[in-house]
């Protein structure tokens, strides 16, 4: 049924994710910030005492938060593991509030290296805690749905930053920002642990009430069949994972992890090398450069509405359509809208007279986020729990979101030099071959996940 998820049956789930998300958007303000504000610091109107920064400063601005990223996974992977999703998700706030004071205090561009730092470990936590803790509590009709609101708050927030980045004035964001994570630290404080998390602690009185919680059951009078059933999987597979022996290297050797691995890796390559997070961070300098006849302020937020638009429509879709199909389709259509992009940047360096074409980089721009939106810059951030195995789920993705930091980092730092020497249409023309040959990997070794039972995935395996 369309939109689902509103049924009574579903709302806590929703309710608990949305409460979750208030930091993911906060995160997204993080992510879009340089758009609008790297420009202003490299005028002679920066609002640093030091002066305007360098192209290679610029570049460094934007790289320190996927090595922030980097770290920041594989600290929340192991917060999660040890002391569970709820403490996780309680610490994710903390490098927040430091990044933005760090902002409202900062004289020159250390202080914003440390800042853009802070806000990789805060995303480290949003990439490697929020999908497993939403595969932990999603009802498997609604996982793919639920999964996509991650993205989706990420760009409210990019939306937020490219409105308010060129009109408010450079301290006043900090103080705003300074405020989500109080409203986070109070909603998620009244969230139950995961049922999994339970389990594997023994709790498993807790553990039913907490199912019970997001299953929207308000006493036992109440509990199905559909919920009984449910309970009793999950209390099999933590027995069965609690009898297998720890993970060694032999593991990641059967073809199942092989082949989960690989799709991990891939797709969290795709989502980088296709330029979306890079174009994402410098779109005002990128609107700069093209030539466009519209004002890159106004422009910034077209696009990231647009981008929305996408996530939404992958949001009520992904259910019913499946990951493959909009997988299929992003990479093509990124590919072929990066490629105009190219084209048009390339005549423009050339002389070319292009009076009347002036809002195609708009355009291009606009459909590369739409297309990414349903797809590429969403669907990797919950296929990769459904393609593991289960004994590698968690490691598999803290491996694969580790490697997303990875990759950001590379495209993040090169993107702006790239850009002041081979110009926009070589650098873009790069990541349109990216997505050219995602298009053939997705065609013949990416399966369909889509309903993928996570609580039997190991028992059918085995």
């Amino acid at each position: 049924m369309f939109l689902e998820f509103l049924s009574r049956r579903y709302w806590k789930q929703f309710a608990a994710i949305a409460a979750v998300h208030i930091i993911t958007a906060s995160y997204g303000v993080t992510v879009g910030w340089p758009a609008p504000i790297i420009p202003l610091l490299r005028s002679p109107d920066t609002p640093l005492p030091s002066g305007p920064v360098t192209v290679e400063e610029a570049s460094w601005i934007g790289a320190t938060l996927c090595i922030g990223g980097t770290i920041g996974t594989i600290l929340f992977a192991l917060i999660h593991t040890y002391f569970g999703k709820k403490v996780a998700l309680l610490l994710i706030p903390v490098p927040h509030i430091v990044l933005w004071t760090l902002i409202l205090i900062g004289d020159n561009v250390w202080y914003i290296y440390g800042a853009r730092f802070c806000s990789g470990l805060t995303g480290g936590g949003v990439v490697s805690v929020i999908p497993l803790y939403i595969a932990d509590i999603a009802d498997k009709k609604i996982r793919g749905t639920l999964g996509s609101l991650t993205i989706i708050f990420i760009n409210i927030g990019l939306v937020f930053i490219y409105a308010a980045g060129n009109y408010l004035p450079y301290y006043v964001i900090p103080k705003i920002m300074l405020v989500a994570p109080v409203g986070y630290l109070i909603l998620v404080s009244f969230l139950p642990e995961t049922p999994y998390c339970l389990l594997r602690k023994g709790r498993l009185l807790e553990a039913e009430q907490s199912l019970m919680f997001y299953r929207n059951i308000p006493d036992e009078r109440h509990r199905t069949v559909e919920f009984t059933t449910e309970f009793d999987e999950m209390r099999s597979f933590i027995l069965t994972e609690s009898t297998q022996s720890r993970i060694c290297w032999a593991d990641f050797t059967t073809p199942e992890a092989k082949r989960g691995l690989f799709i991990g890796v891939f797709v969290m390559a795709l989502n980088q090398f296709s330029g979306i997070f890079a174009i994402l961070t410098y779109a005002g300098t990128i609107f700069q450069m093209s030539g466009t006849g519209i004002d890159p302020n106004v422009a910034l937020v077209l696009v990231a509405v647009i981008n929305i638009c996408g996530n939404i429509t992958s949001f009520t879709v992904i259910d019913r359509v499946g990951r493959k199909i909009l997988l299929l389709l992003s990479a093509s259509g990124v590919g072929l809208a990066l490629a105009v992009l190219g084209v048009h940047s390339y005549l423009l360096v050339n002389g070319y007279d292009l009076q009347g074409v002036e809002w195609l980089p708009v355009l291009a721009l606009s459909l590369t986020l739409f297309l990414a939106a349903i797809g590429i810059t969403n669907v990797p951030f919950f296929i990769v729990p459904e393609v593991m195995p289960a004994k590698l789920r968690s490691i598999g993705s803290t491996i694969s979101a580790t490697l997303l930091c990875m990759f950001a980092f590379v495209c993040v730092k090169l993107y702006p030099i790239l850009m002041e020497t081979i110009h926009i249409h070589g650098t873009v023309w790069i990541s349109s071959g990216v997505c050219a040959v995602g298009v053939f990997v997705i065609i013949f070794l990416i399966p369909e996940t889509k309903g993928k039972n996570l609580n039997i995935q190991s028992e059918t395996k085995r």
